[in-house]
């Protein structure tokens, strides 16, 4: 596992987190770590606090009468920018409001993409090797979603696949995620892999 972070150190100490409105809870959660971050529940994504009126309003047509109580819950939270983002989480169990997404990782630095393309060509270019072996496939998280995400590496199941939560297993048969095999797969590639690999 990588060097953790100290995560207290990003929260203040004084402040209590804002009281998120009974109508808002549907929509937004507020995380205490960074102090006052709103995170959308629908998208998993956090919204900066100065945005959080015209995502709520153009993402989700929140309805008109909720767009008040938006308004004075803005005006509570700190004014938060990008820089005021903790990064280099890399280790931690994932927080729970934010998207857990499948990417890549250079095996010679810390950069993270979803796009395997992207990082190939990071590998080729910064690193000037081969990008074959050079990366893993990790679980990350994102404060900010799209082209703002700048991701960190989350440890979904310990070394004896044990996590708060539901129980996960890495790479069910090779090919998924968690305790439960995907609807999409046919019965007959369940069956193979269950006669593969002795059953459960």
């Amino acid at each position: 596992m990588s060097n953790p972070v100290d995560r207290s150190s990003a929260e203040p100490e004084s402040n209590p987190c804002p009281m998120l409105p009974d109508e808002l809870k549907p929509y937004l959660t507020i995380l205490d770590t960074p102090f006052g971050l709103p995170v959308c529940i629908i998208c998993q994504n956090a919204v900066l606090p100065r945005s959080l009126i015209d995502h709520l309003r153009k993402q989700h047509q929140i309805p008109v009468n909720l767009r008040a109580a938006v308004r004075s819950l803005v005006s509570t939270l700190p004014s938060l920018d990008i820089s005021d983002l903790p990064s280099c989480w890399d280790g931690y169990p994932p927080l729970q409001a934010l998207r857990v997404v499948d990417a890549f990782q250079c095996k010679h630095c810390r950069f993270i993409r979803r796009d395997l393309t992207d990082v190939r060509k990071h590998i080729n270019k910064e690193h000037v090797i081969s990008a074959s072996g050079s990366y893993d496939e990790i679980q990350a998280q994102s404060w900010l979603g799209g082209r703002r995400a700048v991701y960190w590496r989350v440890e979904v199941c310990g070394a004896d696949g044990a996590n708060e939560g539901p129980q996960c297993t890495w790479g069910l048969f090779g090919k998924g995620w968690g305790d439960k095999i995907p609807r999409s797969w046919p019965n007959a590639l369940v069956e193979k892999s269950l006669v593969l690999e002795g059953g459960w």
